[in-house]
């Protein structure tokens, strides 16, 4: 309660000082550069404080500092500004991370507001996104930490903090709207993107990444130099290092969510991987604990524990991949919502147990230059290259019994001529010719080091003659 209340203390000050009734904020000529673009993001604070309070001024003031924002013609980035959103045909060209931020500022409005002028710019906004996502999720956004509207392709970076605000705003979009749709967004950024610019230790990570990589390294052999394409323990700026370390404990902090009381108090399941869930509802002190190996099993099973029987729905997200899932629910009503998500209702008691198996298949996703990615569940699988590390830094362990060995690494294929050799799939096969194979020496606790799954298939190479090969989860690859 001290935290909240200096929290509360500082944040009517600003109010007080650029809230509404005061001089402007975004227009001051004092403000320069695109870190004035970023004071927009106070709304996140703004918006815990009133779902915290109900406290109306915090209500006023975000809608306040979004029409401060929208008017300003001073400021850099002004793709989110309300004029813009409101224009499908205005395409995003600003800094990465900070338009992939402002998404969510229209649908708090929204929802704060009525106004059906915001649930409009937040429509937009998401259509304006998906135009810019690379197979693995992320937002093409260029050599300079701009979105891209012109010559996407494959290998063109992306910035690690626009992947992880992209994240941020999809987790807000499933909890203002309760549409599953985001969470498959979510886990394909994630899972993809997101695990496929970091070490599955996490000890480095690169600052650019991108869906097709032959190198990772500062100045390649062709192409633009890039001083941020290295994976190393620490970068300056820190801010992608920053959003490296947190994508996991934002995923963590939203894979169960509340229903609202109107559809019914009970608990969502939004975003699936093994977890334990310990609340209150209707009175009655409820866990669930989910086990599973998603998103390399799609076998999910929730084991319920009650102080009392309790009565409320469980919601279970069905990822749009998956085909009509089998459900295993005894005594339970299974009903869909208009979102698509499963809800299970019964008056719960200890021992009750849901299965759920979602059943992926083996499908293309389209590439920004049109070309076709092999996708299993929400896992984009690539052609891993055979590479050769360079060490370019050494850090200092950390304490004497902390974790050592933080280096910074640039990455070469071993054979280039081969790692730019032409493949194509087998377009006119069932699931290009592929098929799942499980790998039953992997450690489960180590997924990504060692995927429990790839696919195994064959490639067509510029002769005509078909290659042998095992594709791996983007996440699990280095280059690919």
């Amino acid at each position: 309660q001290d935290v909240l209340d200096a929290v509360q203390r500082a944040v009517k000050l600003t109010i007080g000082r650029y809230g509404p009734g005061t001089r402007n904020y975004f227009d001051n000529p004092a403000q320069v550069g695109s870190g004035t673009s970023h004071g927009l993001m106070y709304l996140d604070v703004l918006e815990w404080l009133y779902r915290l309070t109900e406290d109306d001024a915090y209500r006023l003031a975000a809608l306040s500092f979004y029409d401060d924002y929208s008017a300003s013609k001073r400021i850099n980035d002004k793709d989110a500004q309300l004029a813009k959103l409101l224009d499908p045909n205005v395409p995003f060209g600003g800094h990465g991370p900070d338009v992939m931020g402002f998404l969510r500022v229209p649908l708090l409005c929204y929802y704060l507001s009525g106004k059906e002028d915001y649930r409009t710019a937040w429509e937009n906004a998401i259509r304006k996104t998906e135009r810019h996502l690379g197979v693995g999720g992320s937002p093409m956004s260029g050599q300079h930490e701009e979105i891209k509207q012109e010559g996407q392709t494959p290998d063109m970076p992306y910035e690690y903090c626009s992947t992880f605000y992209l994240l941020h705003s999809l987790t807000w979009a499933m909890q203002k709207t309760g549409e599953g749709r985001y969470g498959d967004m979510f886990e394909r950024a994630l899972f993809n993107a997101g695990q496929g610019a970091r070490f599955a230790n996490g000890k480095a990570l690169t600052y650019y990444s991108a869906d097709q990589r032959l190198w990772v390294r500062q100045r390649p052999p062709e192409g633009h130099p890039n001083s941020r394409y290295i994976y190393t323990a620490a970068h300056y700026p820190s801010c992608c290092h920053d959003s490296g370390a947190r994508v996991y404990p934002y995923m963590i902090s939203s894979m169960w969510m509340r229903s609202r009381a109107e559809i019914g108090e009970g608990l969502v399941a939004t975003l699936y991987g093994p977890s334990r869930v310990d609340t209150e509802i209707r009175g009655a002190r409820v866990k669930i604990v989910e086990k599973t190996r998603y998103p390399f099993s799609f076998d999910i099973e929730f084991s319920v524990e009650a102080e009392r029987p309790v009565e409320f729905p469980l919601r279970l997200r069905v990822p749009s991949w998956s085909a009509e899932p089998s459900l295993d629910a005894p005594g339970a009503a299974v009903t869909q919502d208009e979102h698509g998500m499963l809800v299970v209702s019964k008056k719960w008691k200890t021992g009750d147990r849901v299965r759920l198996t979602l059943k992926p298949t083996i499908h293309g996703r389209t590439a920004v230059d049109g070309t076709t990615a092999i996708a299993y569940g929400p896992l984009v699988f690539s052609l891993p290259i055979p590479e050769k590390a360079e060490i370019v830094q050494r850090f200092p362990d950390v304490g004497p019994d902390g974790p050592g060995d933080f280096r910074g690494y640039q990455y070469d294929p071993v054979d280039l001529v081969s790692a730019k050799r032409p493949l194509a799939l087998m377009a006119d096969r069932p699931g290009f010719g592929f098929s799942v194979v499980e790998d039953k020496e992997c450690d489960p606790r180590y997924p990504w080091d060692r995927p429990t799954l790839r696919l195994r298939g064959q490639l067509v190479g510029a002769d005509g003659e078909p290659e042998a090969v095992d594709l791996l989860p983007m996440g699990s690859t280095l280059l690919r």
